[in-house]
């Protein structure tokens, strides 16, 4: 105060420098993470906070990050990211991750970090893209989008503060476009997340370790020579030392050494046999599905997903699918001659005003006394169950995507508080922590199973206590039937570490997005017996890849078991 009062005060430039100084200072002093009490929704667990302390301090940002399916790698590399940028050493952000992960990223960045990132299915991307990549400091990018001739040199010319690679197993080949993109890219800090760094070679390491740290493991014919037996690609040699080189960039924590064990998953399909009204109304909708879909230029099959929505209303209720009918009756041309089927089939919609599935969902609700969560995809479905229960004395609460915030609170705390059913859309939940109820119905089922696991995530999570109970209903003959065979049947995703699903999906052929794959088996069948052979080539696909899934998982197991941990 003294040395104010007399003016004696550093300009501007010095005042600067003296940030800059106590910045790099923080750098080295992180026993406190800064950024815990700005987190929302998260469990805050030992073992992230510590893989994050040890990023921070050990690796100075570089590093690899390998924990076990379900340990929250997302969440240790959101919180880094906060932290850097609460601690003023980072500006800029860059998120590469597989399309189908963009949407995920964002929810989970401004849902509990409060960071609102921009992302590669912005239109403004296509509208000026040199803007976009010169603007944008927080940005979640689709990998293969960046990696495109026509994107790669403009993210390339630029610096990225930090660069974070989820899925970084697809950088694995260092002759790719992935592999050579990412280590085009300049950034002072780097992180790759992955729960399997080893797939088939030990040099897919070597590859992942170098983007990193350049020479750590020495030059490729170095490491060959003296890490990979000649026998054996999987099989390390000199195992100390490479475990002690990987130990100065890589950190796998295990469910064991975290100390995470969750309660057991119980999972049984309730299949109905349809009233005839509504057997009739699936094959006639089917019908015209498969039609527009083998056209490909029909009055609605130009577009894919009006066709795969379509056919998803179908499997949830008439009311639904009657929405969606009446739209496409609005939109369409004069003198269409899709016209009157189309008002044939909302008309078969509209008059149905139950279903077999509402009345199988009835017991499995009161007949129990516990809470229980049902979950639905569309909110013509939640009111038409709404007004189903109420006539039967049950009030369920309702939490769906056009509430406010309050709304929302409310809902979530009228549930905790003893309400018995939580009627809820995808939204439901999102963020929120349901782990009292240990009860869930999947009134109907999502195309993508990765929509299924976060369903299931909403309550099978840290602070869950009971063993997790999952119906499922599907009517039989129905996409979600064949759907169920394969995922209950075939695969067991109901026992699955969640995570686990997408672990497998990354190991098909021509992977897309499996709700296409789904629409393809179905509306290019002009049988039954032909869609029923169509699902199981699909689910022996599915199968293969499950089995190389454990086959890397238990590869990984062997090479790194617990010596990388936090």
């Amino acid at each position: 105060m003294r040395r104010l009062e007399r003016r004696e005060v550093n300009d501007l430039r010095r005042h600067r420098l003296c940030l800059a100084a106590h910045r790099l200072a923080m750098l080295n002093s992180v026993d406190e993470l800064v950024c815990l009490p700005a987190l929302h929704n998260v469990d805050k667990l030992t073992h992230q906070i510590e893989t994050v302390r040890k990023v921070l301090r050990r690796f100075r940002g570089r590093a690899l990050l390998c924990d076990e399916v379900g340990l929250g790698k997302t969440i240790e590399a959101g919180m880094i990211i906060r932290e850097y940028l609460m601690r003023g050493l980072v500006r800029s952000v860059l998120v590469l991750v597989p399309p189908a992960l963009v949407s995920q990223w964002r929810e989970e960045m401004l849902s509990k970090f409060d960071l609102c990132f921009a992302t590669t299915a912005d239109p403004r991307l296509k509208r000026d893209p040199d803007s976009f990549w010169d603007a944008e400091n927080l940005c979640i990018a689709s990998l293969s989008i960046v990696k495109s001739k026509r994107v790669s040199h403009r993210v390339a010319s630029r610096e990225f503060d930090l660069i974070v690679v989820d899925e970084a197993h697809h950088l694995k080949n260092r002759g790719t476009q992935a592999w050579k993109l990412v280590d085009s890219l300049k950034s002072r800090f780097l992180l790759l997340l992955t729960a399997t760094p080893v797939h088939n070679n030990l040099l897919e390491l070597h590859n992942l370790i170098t983007l990193l740290k350049p020479g750590q493991l020495e030059t490729r014919a170095a490491f060959v020579r003296r890490f990979i037996s000649k026998d054996d690609p999987t099989k390390p040699l000199n195992e100390g030392e490479l475990r002690e080189l990987l130990s100065e960039v890589m950190i796998r924590n295990t469910r064991a050494l975290a100390g995470l064990k969750l309660p057991p998953r119980r999972a049984a399909t309730v299949c109905v046999e349809s009233r005839p009204e509504e057997r009739t109304l699936y094959e006639r909708l089917s019908a015209l599905v498969r039609r527009e879909y083998a056209q490909g230029d029909g009055a609605i099959g130009r577009d894919r997903l009006t066709l795969r929505l379509l056919q998803s209303e179908a499997g949830s209720s008439p009311q639904a699918l009657l929405r969606t009918l009446e739209k496409i009756r609005l939109n369409r041309r004069e003198g269409d001659p899709l016209g009157a089927e189309i008002d044939e089939v909302a008309a078969l919609a509209g008059s149905i005003v139950t279903s077999t599935k509402t009345e199988a969902l009835e017991p499995l609700i009161s007949d129990h006394g516990e809470q229980t969560i049902v979950f639905v995809s569309f909110r013509e479905t939640l009111n038409f169950l709404a007004s189903h229960l109420r006539r039967r004395g049950l009030e369920p609460v309702l939490f769906h995507g056009g509430l406010s915030s309050g709304e929302k609170d409310a809902a979530i705390a009228a549930f905790r508080n003893g309400a018995p059913v939580l009627l809820t859309t995808e939204v439901g939940g999102e963020g929120r922590n349901l782990q009292f109820c240990h009860r869930l119905v999947n009134f109907d089922l999502p195309w993508n199973p990765m929509r299924i696991e976060q369903r299931i995530g909403r309550i099978h999570r840290i602070g869950q206590e009971r063993t997790t109970e999952i119906w499922n209903l599907c009517a039989r003959g129905s996409v979600e039937d064949h759907l169920l065979d394969i995922l209950d049947r075939k695969i067991n995703l109901f026992e699955l570490v969640i995570g686990e699903v997408d672990m497998i999906l990354g190991h098909m052929t021509g992977r897309g997005d499996f709700g296409d794959r789904v629409l393809d088996a179905w509306a290019s069948a002009s049988s039954d017996g032909e869609a029923a052979a169509n699902f199981e080539s699909l689910s022996q696909e599915m199968v293969k890849a499950k089995h190389d899934h454990e086959r890397t998982k238990a590869l990984d197991s062997a090479l790194f078991g617990e010596d990388y941990d936090a």
